[in-house]
C-alpha cells in the first residue's frame, strides 16, 4: 500500500482502527477468501486511491470517504447468528453498519450514512446521494471482486502497520 494512501486512513481513521470492534472484524471471514477487517482496509484503500486520482482531497471529502469506509461492513459481524442467509446478510448488514458508525463515532453525517446505507447498490436498490456513496460503492465492488479472485486485500505486514500506526497516532493525540 502506498505512503500517501496509508497517511490518509490514520489521520481520518485511526480511532475507528484502535476501537474494539474493529479489531474483532480480523476474527470473521468474509468473502470466503478474506476477514471483514482486511475486507475493509482494502476498500478503505481503493476509496482513497479513487479519490487522490480524482482530484477529490479535500478534507471533509477524505474523511467522510474514510470513515465510511472503515464502518462499511461493520454491521456484518455476528453474521451467523444475525442473519439466516446471503439475502438476510445483503439487505440488513447496511442498516447495521450505520448504526455501528453511530455508535463508534457519536456522529450522524447524513453523507457518511448514505454512503454506508447505500453501498450495496445495485444489490440493493437504495441510491447514493453523495460523491461519497459512489466512491465507497465503487471501492466496495472493485475490492469484492478482487476478494473473490483470491487477491489479498492487504498483507499481513501491511495490516499490522496500519494497527500500530494508528494506535501511536491516537496515544500521540491524547498525550499533553
Amino acid at each position: 500500500m502506498r505512503e500517501d494512501i496509508k497517511e490518509i486512513i490514520i489521520y481520518y481513521g485511526s480511532d475507528i482502527i484502535c476501537s474494539e470492534i474493529f479489531r474483532e472484524s480480523f476474527e470473521q471471514k468474509h468473502h470466503y477468501k478474506t476477514t471483514v477487517g482486511d475486507h475493509i482496509l482494502g476498500v478503505t484503500a481503493e476509496a482513497v486511491k479513487f479519490c487522490i486520482r480524482h482530484g477529490m482531497t479535500d478534507d471533509k471529502t477524505l474523511s467522510n470517504v474514510v470513515t465510511s469506509s472503515l464502518c462499511h461492513d461493520l454491521g456484518i459481524l455476528g453474521r451467523d447468528e444475525k442473519y439466516s442467509n446471503n439475502l438476510q446478510t445483503l439487505m440488513r448488514h447496511p442498516g447495521q453498519s450505520a448504526e455501528a458508525y453511530i455508535e463508534l463515532t457519536g456522529e450522524e453525517n447524513k453523507r457518511v450514512l448514505n454512503a454506508i446505507n447505500a453501498h450495496m447498490f445495485p444489490l440493493k436498490p437504495k441510491l447514493p446521494k453523495y460523491k461519497e456513496g459512489w466512491v465507497l460503492t465503487f471501492a466496495d465492488k472493485i475490492r469484492s471482486s478482487m476478494d473473490i479472485l483470491k487477491i489479498p486485500p492487504v498483507t499481513v505486514e501491511e495490516r499490522e502497520e496500519l494497527l500500530e500506526l494508528a494506535k501511536k497516532r491516537n496515544s500521540e493525540e491524547k498525550s499533553p
